[in-house]
C-alpha cells in the first residue's frame, strides 16, 4: 500500500518540477495529494471487501467441511445398518427355508400314507393302552405341525419387515450420498473461488490469510475431536461452579475476552479475543482447571495460533483450552484422565504470541466459545484477580 502511494506522490512531484510547476499554486499540488490519498482509500476498501468475500467463503467452506463430515457419519452409519439387516434376513431366509424343508417332508409323508387321518390312527387301537399310546403320539405330532406351520408363518413375516427396513435404508442411504456429493461439489467450487480471491491480495494480506486459513483449520480439527470423542467415566463430571485457577502463581489477566474484537491479534486490529490471556512466565506448570479427559494435543508448530497447546473435556459438553505452551509433558496423550493437580501444560509463547502466556477459552459444545471469566469466578477486565 504505501509503495502505491510512494509512487503516486513521485509523478506528483515530478509533474510540479515540470515547465509548468510556477503556474501551479500550492492549493493545485494539495489537491492532487489528495486525489492520490482518495486512490489509496479506494484500493484499502477494494481490498477490505476483497478479505470480507474471502471470510465469507471460509465460512462456507467450513460449513460445507462440517455438513460433509456428519452426512459420511451418517452414511457410515448406515453402511453398518444395511449390513446388519442383510445378515438378520438371511438368517431368516435360512431359517424359513429349513423349516419350508420340513413342511414339504411332512406333506410328502403324509401323502404316502394317503387318506388316513388321525382319527382313524385312533380307532384302529387294539387296546385302551394303545389306544393312549397313540393318542400320544398323535397329539405330538399335531402338536410339531402346529409349531411348523407358526414358525415359517414368523419366518415370513420377519423376512417382509427385513425387506421393508432394508430398502428404507438403502432409500436413505441414496438420499444422503446425494447430499454429500451435492457438498462436495459446493465445497470444491467454493473452494476453488476463494483461491481466485487469494490471488488477488498483497503479499502481506496473503500471509495473514495463510494464518487466518490455518486457524480455521486448527478450530475443524477441534470440533472434530469432541464429535469423536470416546467419553471414560472415570472422573468427577463437571456440573457447575468455579473452576480451579490453572496456574499456582499471581492470578493475572493480561488481555481480557473480547468477541468483537480487541487491539491486535495475527497483526491486525479489530480481531476477536475468544478466551483470555492468564499470567505465566515461560516454564510456568499450567493445571487442568477441572476434573476431565484429553480430547487433543498439538505439541508442535504454529497449530492455528495457538501454538502447543490442549483440549480438555469436562463431561456435559463443556471444554477447556490451553495455548502457547513451550511443551506438554509425555504422560498428556489423547484419552488421559486429569485432575485439578495435574500439570498438562507448560506456558510459553508459541503460536500467536509476543511474549510468554496462558492462553485459555472455555467451550459450550462444539461451536460456543464463551466468556470464561464465570467458570473462573472474576470479572472480565485485565490486572490481578482478587
Amino acid at each position: 500500500m504505501k509503495k502505491i502511494i510512494s509512487t503516486i506522490l513521485i509523478i506528483i512531484l515530478i509533474t510540479c518540477i515540470g515547465s509548468n510547476v510556477l503556474a501551479e499554486t500550492a492549493q493545485d499540488i494539495q489537491n492532487k495529494i489528495d486525489e492520490a490519498q482518495e486512490q489509496q482509500q479506494q484500493i484499502k476498501e477494494e481490498r477490505s471487501d476483497t478479505m470480507k468475500e474471502i471470510e465469507k467463503l471460509s465460512e462456507n467452506i467450513t460449513e460445507s467441511e462440517n455438513q460433509l463430515a456428519e452426512l459420511t457419519q451418517e452414511l457410515n452409519k448406515l453402511e453398518t445398518e444395511i449390513k446388519e439387516t442383510e445378515e438378520q434376513l438371511n438368517e431368516a431366509q435360512e431359517d424359513f427355508d429349513e423349516q419350508e424343508a420340513l413342511l414339504k417332508t411332512r406333506l410328502i409323508a403324509q401323502y404316502k400314507a394317503g387318506k388316513t387321518s388321525y382319527l382313524d390312527v385312533l380307532l384302529n387301537s387294539t387296546s385302551i393302552t394303545d389306544f393312549i399310546s397313540r393318542y400320544h403320539y398323535v397329539s405330538i405330532v399335531a402338536q410339531k405341525d402346529s409349531e411348523l406351520l407358526d414358525e415359517i408363518q414368523k419366518e415370513k413375516e420377519r423376512i417382509e419387515k427385513a425387506k421393508e427396513q432394508l430398502e428404507n435404508q438403502k432409500n436413505e442411504y441414496k438420499i444422503k450420498k446425494a447430499n454429500a456429493e451435492k457438498q462436495n461439489v459446493i465445497l470444491k467450487n467454493n473452494k476453488e473461488l476463494k483461491e481466485s480471491y487469494i490471488d488477488k491480495l498483497n503479499d502481506d494480506e496473503k500471509e495473514l490469510q495463510r494464518q487466518i486459513d490455518e486457524y480455521t483449520s486448527e478450530l475443524n480439527k477441534i470440533k472434530q475431536a469432541m464429535l469423536n470423542e470416546t467419553p471414560n467415566g472415570n472422573y468427577n463430571k463437571y456440573t457447575g461452579g468455579v473452576m480451579a485457577w490453572p496456574t499456582r502463581i499471581e492470578k493475572r489477566v493480561n488481555s481480557i475476552y473480547a468477541p468483537n474484537g480487541r487491539s491486535d491479534t495475527f497483526g491486525y486490529a479489530g480481531s476477536a479475543h475468544r478466551g483470555v490471556d492468564i499470567r505465566a512466565p515461560q516454564g510456568t506448570p499450567i493445571y487442568a482447571a477441572a476434573d476431565g479427559q484429553v480430547i487433543y494435543v498439538n505439541r508442535s508448530g504454529w497449530g492455528g495460533g495457538y501454538g502447543l497447546y490442549v483440549v480438555i473435556s469436562h463431561g456435559n459438553g463443556i471444554y477447556t483450552l490451553y495455548g502457547h505452551g513451550s511443551s506438554v509433558p509425555g504422560n498428556i496423550n489423547v484419552g488421559t484422565v486429569v485432575t485439578t493437580d495435574m500439570v498438562i501444560l507448560y506456558s510459553g509463547s508459541t503460536g500467536a504470541a509476543e511474549g510468554a502466556h496462558l492462553h485459555f477459552e472455555v467451550w459450550e459444545g462444539q461451536n460456543n466459545r464463551v466468556n470464561p471469566c464465570p467458570y473462573l469466578g472474576i470479572e472480565n477486565k485485565e490486572g490481578p484477580v482478587v
